[in-house]
Parts: structure tokens; sequence; C-alpha cells
């Protein structure tokens, strides 16, 4: 039997004698009385199809049965290919679907006949998810978004959420959300019935205490705000406004009105309620407290006023635990009924210091990898993947109730979707089996999941691309140094050179230069794509311009790249309206333009 490159790869495959002819579709029997919801998802499933007839009448058929095995999960299946034909069993309708999701894949890999085989199967981690951002500046279409979860259920992940904290609707907040194009509440009970019918949870996640700048900086919800009249950010340096919320029952009501408005939307029993990286708590209208009781103490007080809003919709609260983890105590603290989520971004992030805080706190957790790619412009594919595989390997040596996979967007959101490609298949593949890597090919992966290709060229492009970006000595945590460049005005361009050479920045412009012509000559082989081969190249071109931007401030050469700059721009913003709704746009646009 050919090798079959099935992702998340199988925790059992037995290869049979022989191969079993067929014709497509595949008409499935799903025994008596399948589910709405069953008949749905089987639609999202390529090459099948759900016949109502009797067995005899259909040759080319799968037999789903649903068997009560005490060993297997909700999400556990076995599928058996024989000469006799495809006999499929779960102890749920969930496994059967996962199942027949990887019969999907076998039967996309095959022509004329299934190899005989007995596949095992079920996931290491319950739980497992995606959170894109959609606040920094770009939120996707929703055609975008349909197809986004019809990808995510071809992986077998089980949740998504998107990261809100000012995009969606609210009706009596309109100034907030005028120009970022948000979803409304239609939009979104759609995008939850898309979801459950391809056995997916849309998990509301609405940021409630820290990052609310997007709110604090209109005059009407000012005196919400701990520093009113701005603080000085960490790393940004002073703020015009505050970006987190006092912690007061003024805030608390502010709080609940939006939850009574957006939890509905859902189907979900959860909400991530954020918590993260509360800044200026203690420098303004907390002040007092912070002195009298500390920062910790304060803020989880707090956060259990907010638990208790959940609580009383019936809910159950997902935290960021960067906070937590300062002060390790107060996860006991936490209702059990809580879940943890413990992120970081960099290959050698300690997770399997911060899981063993959350395991021995009785508090269910999550792990949270990152994709890398924002701030990079061009990605940082290998530093994800390795960051994604830590993260699922520690999750599973200590018991995390699942993986989350973040997607941010910082500071305009530049990159485009191919960036994190790599990512969502590799997470999608450990998280489901943690042992799995190498028994599937990545770049394969990527292109017959996002790109429908029939080779791996497009995908080889796109990790090499990320290679380029990230060749210089200098690699910072969160970003690269060809998009610090890019994002520099003349005064920080100063201190970005610091960080590298005239060589380096040669040598990555002459690589650059010969990928654009490569990936030019093979855009007509690349007609199924055009959109992802459109945005590689003009991402290309973006990091030429940043490295020409560092070669020029080094030679004090006279070169004018304004005429160049304004023509990237103006492809920007045409291709941003390919996939994403307009609102954000010229925000996002912005930092290229001030650069």
């Amino acid at each position: 039997m050919d090798r079959l490159n099935l992702f998340p790869s199988p925790k059992s495959l037995v290869p049979g004698e022989g191969a079993l002819p067929f014709e497509l579709p595949l008409a499935i029997q799903a025994g008596a009385n399948p589910s709405p919801r069953f008949q749905s998802a089987i639609k999202a499933v390529p090459f099948l199809e759900e016949q109502d007839v009797p067995i005899a009448q259909s040759e080319w058929r799968i037999e789903c049965e649903l068997i009560d095995y005490e060993d297997f999960s909700d999400e556990s299946y076995q599928l058996k290919i024989s000469s006799e034909g495809i006999a499929l069993n779960a102890k749920t309708e969930t496994g059967l679907f996962r199942g027949l999701t990887t019969l999907g894949q076998i039967v996309r890999g095959c022509r004329y006949a299934l190899p005989c085989l007995l596949i095992e199967d079920g996931p290491d981690l319950s739980e497992r998810g995606y959170m894109l951002d959609i606040s920094r500046c770009k939120v996707p279409t929703q055609e975008a978004l349909y197809e986004l979860i019809d990808t995510l259920s071809a992986l077998k992940y089980n949740q998504l959420q998107l990261y809100t904290e000012h995009t969606f609707a609210y009706r009596n907040h309109q100034t907030v959300w005028e120009n970022a194009s948000p979803l409304t509440a239609e939009e979104i009970q759609s995008l939850d019935a898309h979801c459950y019918n391809r056995y997916i949870e849309l998990v509301p996640n609405q940021n409630s205490f820290g990052h609310m700048d997007r709110w604090l900086r209109h005059n009407a919800y000012r005196d919400l705000a701990e520093c009113p009249n701005g603080y000085t950010h960490p790393l940004l340096g002073p703020l015009q406004w505050g970006g987190t919320l006092k912690p007061n029952e003024e805030s608390i009501a502010f709080i609940r009105e939006l939850y009574d408005e957006l939890l509905p939307n859902f189907c979900s029993n959860r909400v991530n309620v954020g918590g993260d990286e509360p800044w200026e708590l203690g420098q303004g209208w907390s002040e007092k407290l912070v002195k009298k009781h500390g920062k910790h103490r304060v803020y989880i007080n707090h956060l259990l006023r907010i638990h208790d809003l959940v609580d009383r919709r019936g809910k159950t609260m997902q935290l960021w635990g960067d906070i937590v983890l300062e002060n390790p105590e107060l996860a006991r603290e936490l209702p059990k009924n809580c879940l943890g989520i413990i992120w970081g971004y960099e290959a050698n992030h300690p997770f399997d210091e911060q899981c063993q805080v959350f395991g021995s706190s009785g508090i269910p957790f999550y792990v949270a990898p990152g994709t890398s790619a924002w701030n990079s412009i061009g990605g940082r594919i290998q530093n994800s993947l390795l960051n994604i595989e830590e993260a699922c390997r520690q999750a599973v040596n200590h018991g995390a109730k699942g993986m989350l996979l973040t997607d941010w967007g910082d500071f305009g959101h530049h990159q485009f979707p191919f960036t994190s490609y790599h990512a969502i298949i590799g997470a999608s593949a450990l998280s489901w089996n943690q042992t799995s890597n190498g028994e599937y090919n990545l770049d394969d992966a990527v292109d017959s999941t996002f790109l429908r290709g029939t080779s791996s060229a497009t995908a080889k492009a796109i990790f090499k691309l990320s290679k380029i970006v990230n060749s210089f000595q200098y690699k910072p945590d969160n970003r690269t140094l060809l998009n610090d460049l890019l994002m520099s005005n003349d005064r920080k361009l100063k201190d970005q050179l610091d960080h590298t050479n005239p060589r380096e920045l040669k040598r990555s412009h002459e690589r650059l230069c010969e990928f654009i012509s490569l990936t030019e000559a093979e855009k007509p082989f690349w007609a199924a794509t055009d959109l992802v081969s459109r945005e590689l190249v003009f991402t290309s071109e973006l990091l030429k311009f940043a490295a020409l931007k560092g070669l020029k401030a080094f030679s004090k050469v006279d070169w004018d790249l304004q005429e160049g700059k304004e023509r990237l721009i103006g492809q920007y913003k045409s291709l941003w309206l390919s996939r994403n709704r307009p609102g954000g746009l010229n925000e996002s646009a912005a930092y290229l333009e001030k650069a």
C-alpha cells in the first residue's frame, strides 16, 4: 500500500490485503434515524453523500454504525476498508464524522480503488481550537469565515474563537464599531450554525478587563478607564487613553450589558473573557486599592466578579493565564468551573513549568501556542512549529484539557492568511496525535487543505519565503527584523539598523528578488490558487522594500522610494478587500503610509 498522507495522522493504521474498487460519490448508510446535524455535516465531507435507500440498491456505500465502545471517547472511531466494503464504527455521531473526514482524505488520494486497511483512532486532547484575531483592523468577510470553518472541520478542530474587543455590533455602542465593519448578531448566529453542523463549537470571545482601548479612547467610555487620561505602556511608551477597565461595579455593569446582548447568539456553554495584560492596573483609579492589597489581589477579586456574571448565565469562564501565573497561589482561588489558558509564542516558551502550576491548582487548562505570523509579514513558520510541538507535548504530559492555536493581528494585521497555513496543519496534527511528527508531509497537507493543489509547490514557496525572512542573525520575539524595518519611520529606523548590517540586507534583497522571479514564472501553473500567489508575490515585494529601506539608510544614497511605496499601498488595499471587510483598512494601511 502506498503511504497515505493523512492529517491528523491516525493513532493506529494496519494495512490489509488488496483494494476496494469504487466510484464517486460514496453513499453513506447511517443506520436508523441519523440526526439532522449529522445529515448536514455529511455535506461538508468531499466525495460523500447520504442516501436513504436500501443497502442492496447502493453498491458504493459506507456502513456507519454506533457501537457503545467503553474505551472510546466521543470522537474516537474505527474505520475498516476491505474487499467487501467500508465499515465505520463509533460511539457517537461526532466520532462517525471524524472517521468520515479521514475517509475523505483517503478517497481524495485514490483514483479507482481504496487500499484495504484498519484504522483505530481518537484524539490526545479532547478540545482543539483555533482563535483568529478580528479586532486589530481585519474582519474577514462572512464567506471567508465559512471557508475557514470548513477547513478547520476537515482538520478535526472542534473549537473556534473570534477574538473580539470592539468588532461586534452592539446595539447601543455604534460609536465604538461604526468604522470597523463588525459582525452582526445575525451573522454570528449564522456562523454558529455553520460551526455546529460541522461539529465545531463557536466560543464567544469578548475581552472584558484589559485590551479595552478601542472603547476607552471614546469620550463616552473614558470614565470606565483605570487611567482615563492615558498611561505609559511598558512596551509602547506614553498613550493618550486607557486600555484597562477600572475594577469596580460600574465596569461590571458595563460588561453585564455586553454579555446580555452577545452571549445569546452562541450555542456554546462557555465564554472567553480575556483578562490578559491589564498593563496600567494600580496606576490610576485603583492605586490605593493596589497599594493596600496588592495588584494580584485586586485583579483576582475583580476577575471573580466577572466569573459571577458568566456563571449566572450558565457558562464556563475561560481566561488568559498570564496574571494568575505571576502569583500561582491565586489559581487555587479560582472556581473549579473556570478554565485557564497558558499562552506563549516562542519555541522555548516554558510550557512545562506553567502547565505544572495550573495542573497543581486543580483548574482545567489549555495551552495556547501561536502561528507566529503577526508582526512578521512573511511568517515565522519554523518557530511556530517548534512552539506548537512543545505546547502539545506538555499539554499531554500534564493533562491539559485542550489546545487553542492563536492567530493574532497586532499593529494592523498586515500578514496574509498563507503565513499561518503550516501552523494550522501542525497544531491540528499534534493536538490530535502528539507523536505524529514525520508521519505526514506538511507541505502536501498545506496544499491539499488550503490550496486544493495537486503538488506541494505553493506550500514549499510559502515555507521558503519564511526562511528568507528569518535568515537574519537578530531574531526578536514575536516579530521579524524586516517587519520592523518596513514599519519604522526615519527616527526608529536608526535603532533597527543596530541589529543588522549592509551585507545581511543585501543578501536578503537578492534572495527576495530571486524568489519573486521564480514565483512569477510559476504563476501560470497556480490558476487554482491565484489569490494566494498574488498575496505571496506582493508580500515578497513588501519585504524587498523593507530591505531597500535598510540599505538606503546604511548607504546614505538618496534613493527615491516614495513611488514604489505608494504602488505597494495601493496593491495592499486591493488585496485586503479580496478576503476582508473594508472597516479597518485605512487604519491598517496608515501603518505603511506613516513609515
